[in-house]
């Protein structure tokens, strides 16, 4: 018993966790953005290519491949980043509970981002949004602009703008992060703008590819921007940030350091003809002076001892030329004119 116990807490040991989920490299981040570019593309050509291709289907349509149509590949792909963005909210959210000196409960906005994007992502699947401009437009008997898509614009305009808002100021610690929401809400913009036929033709294929895939890619945007986001999050309650932040300023600290105990540059001369005049004489105290000058004094002492020796070692291999009483005679001179310059 106890051993199928142990085998089992082994087994869910090592299964992953939902926090697993969220890359921690970059590059993981990168490939997964570069391979949903990808797929916006091969739909964005399949809808160009829509019209031959549809010669080969037997109806002579192909209802998977058009853009604008319901139940196609690019709502399908729309419908599915959304939803991924809502687990990712709710990622989020699990971690950023835990956090101590969130006194004034600001995680709880990821729920509401959660809840935003699950909407959207539904939207995206049933056309809530055509729905509810067709009961505006009755109700009000005003389409405002257009066909009355303006009513489900603003609507959405108010609800994202002040999501987005606050997930801005919930983010900012995460550049990365905030620079790829701010581009979502560019491309949003765009495809809003196509949407409601403000600088694109009313029809046509090229009107259908700029509005849809702008919406998709603002899609991939947004799950960007959490996944950069809760990657910062997850490394952070790990203690793996402040970890890299102490690194980072032990290493700026040592080259401050380094930096000085380099010797000043006005130190060395100007150019590489110019002498450099000789070193002073270090200033020194009364005491110290006196020291020097005795020592002075005591240097020429010997230097003179030194100098009357060499005389004397001279004098003595002229002297053994001379007889014994020319050299007595010339020593007594020599000693009695030595006597004369110490005295």
């Amino acid at each position: 018993m106890t051993q199928s116990s142990n085998y089992a807490n082994d087994v869910y040991a090592r299964q992953p966790r939902l926090v697993d989920l969220i890359p921690r490299r970059y590059s993981t981040v990168a490939v997964g953005m570069v391979v949903g570019l990808a797929m916006v593309a091969a739909l964005e050509a399949l809808y160009a290519w829509m019209p031959q291709l549809s010669k080969l289907a037997g109806d002579g349509r192909l209802a998977a491949l058009d853009l604008d149509g319901e139940g196609s590949l690019g709502v399908w792909f729309s419908s599915t980043t959304l939803a991924l963005a809502s687990l990712i909210s709710l990622v989020v959210y699990s971690v950023r509970k835990h956090r101590q000196d969130d006194y004034n409960a600001r995680y709880r906005v990821w729920l509401w981002a959660a809840a935003a994007w699950l909407m959207m992502s539904v939207d995206e699947g049933a056309s809530l949004h055509e729905g509810f401009k067709d009961v505006m437009c009755t109700v009000t008997g005003q389409h405002l602009l257009g066909d009355g898509s303006l009513w489900w614009v603003s609507s959405y305009l108010i609800v994202l703008g002040t999501l987005g808002m606050r997930l801005v100021v919930e983010m900012r610690a995460c550049r990365a992060a905030v620079g790829a929401l701010l581009a979502t809400g560019l491309t949003f913009a765009l495809a809003v703008l196509a949407q409601v036929q403000w600088f694109v033709p009313e029809t046509g294929v090229q009107a259908v590819m700029i509005e849809e895939g702008c919406e998709m890619v603002g899609n991939l945007l947004l799950v960007l921007s959490l996944t950069l986001y809760a990657r910062h999050v997850i490394l952070d309650a790990s203690g793996l940030l402040a970890a890299v932040a102490a690194k980072e300023a032990s290493k700026a600290k040592k080259k401050a350091e380094a930096r000085t105990d380099i010797p000043s540059v006005a130190a060395t001369p100007a150019t590489a003809g110019t002498k450099t005049a000789a070193p002073a004489r270090p200033a020194v105290h009364a005491d110290e002076e006196e020291d020097f000058d005795e020592e002075y004094e005591d240097r020429s002492q010997r230097k003179t001892r030194a100098k009357h020796r060499v005389d004397d070692a001279e004098d003595f291999d002229d002297d053994r030329k001379l007889n014994k009483a020319d050299r007595k005679a010339m020593r007594r001179q020599k000693e009695q004119q030595r006597r004369g310059d110490l005295k």
